[in-house]
């Protein structure tokens, strides 16, 4: 996210109101003038994709893990943009498929 690391949505507009005209409320992430673009970040998760070894355990923030879903589901662009980011479980990417693990079936 080059200089808007750390930065919400409201600071980024009001600090750059002009880098995110055009942008939706899930590709605003890459708008920044020092970041990397969606079509790089999407080519670098795709290539540590294809040579990670499996079983693994993954920890990401939650763009980085939109896209790892939407790379092994097939999706486009976009649509792995839209996909959820809850804070209250994980995801497990096994045999084709993604499936949401809520956090109170991993405590109980």
């Amino acid at each position: 996210m080059g200089s808007w690391d750390g930065m919400t949505h409201y600071e980024v507009s009001m600090e750059y109101p002009e880098a995110l005209a055009e942008s939706s409320r899930y590709d605003w992430y890459f708008r920044s003038p020092d970041g990397e673009s969606l079509d790089a970040f999407v080519t670098r998760i795709s290539s540590w994709l294809k040579d990670a070894r499996t079983p693994a355990v993954v920890i990401s923030h939650g763009v980085t893990g939109r896209i790892i879903r939407g790379l092994y589901l097939g999706l486009s662009r976009s649509e792995m943009l839209e996909l959820p980011t809850p804070q209250d479980g994980l995801y497990a990417l096994d045999s084709g498929s993604v499936r949401f693990i809520a956090e109170a079936d991993v405590v109980s």
